[in-house]
């Protein structure tokens, strides 16, 4: 067996499909916020890896819309850079 005919199983297995998934997934990117307690690369790594599993269930988002979804979960610390960054 192949690496990718494994990962394809993986995600097939874990990832789950549907618009429950994909709507789910799309809230996680829009409604969550960022914490000032835990590095910040993390946390947008994991935003990212959304995106990709968004991707992988045929909802692919556009990179622009991914990276504001970035800037709009920052913490209020980051207010003047959300700011420089929209």
């Amino acid at each position: 067996m192949l690496a990718s005919d494994a990962w394809t199983k993986l995600c097939e297995r874990y990832e789950g499909k549907g618009k429950q998934s994909i709507a789910y997934l799309i809230g996680e990117l829009f409604r969550g916020t960022l914490s000032d307690e835990s590095p910040m690369e993390p946390q947008l790594n994991a935003m990212h890896q959304k995106a990709q599993v968004l991707n992988s269930l045929g909802q692919a988002l556009d990179d622009s819309l991914v990276a504001i979804a970035m800037v709009i979960s920052l913490p209020s610390s980051y207010r003047l850079s959300k700011q420089y960054l929209c």
